[in-house]
């Protein structure tokens, strides 16, 4: 090839990928990932076409619910955040209204995971609890005596107690 023709060929390829990578950036065509420090927490998501995409969200967290649940929590504290600073800037440049309306539309739309992990309840307490009150009233049926009565009323609503936790 000779060399002007390498020149231009050079030229038109540099002016083909300004102009490619400027529509396409500003059509937001390609997958865009995003990493955001938020209170201590790393908050990983992805946009295309300017818009958030709900199931990147948290994505690396996935395996572990608890730090899934504080990650989309902050996620969607980030997404509030960002819709409110990016409104409340003079607007410069094409870029910023699209990402504050992409911003806002997440605040918005974003549903969060919430878990709250707790200690399960003992099944075996309710159930020990349940035939101490059947005992208890059994001897209560046939007899006047007031132990036996208080003793039964005292079980009974322990296993109440216990059941309606």
């Amino acid at each position: 090839m000779d060399p002007i023709s390498l020149v231009l060929s050079a030229y038109l390829e540099a002016v083909q990928n300004t102009v490619h990578n400027a529509v396409t950036d500003r059509m937001g065509t390609e997958i865009k990932a995003i990493s955001i420090e938020y209170e201590g927490l790393t908050v990983p998501f992805q946009y295309q076409m300017w818009r958030v995409k709900d199931k990147s969200v948290c994505g690396v967290y996935s395996e572990d619910l608890s730090r899934y649940s504080e990650c989309s929590i902050k996620a969607k504290k980030v997404f509030i955040s960002l819709c409110s600073q990016l409104g409340s800037g003079s607007q410069s440049g094409w870029r910023q209204p699209k990402l504050k309306n992409m911003y806002c539309n997440a605040s918005v739309s974003y549903k969060p995971t919430v878990a709250l992990i707790s200690h399960g309840f003992d099944a075996g307490a309710i159930q020990e609890a349940k035939q101490k009150c059947n005992i208890a009233t059994v001897k209560a049926m046939g007899s006047n005596n007031r132990l036996f009565i208080s003793e039964r009323t005292k079980l009974c609503d322990e296993y109440h107690e216990l059941k309606h936790k």
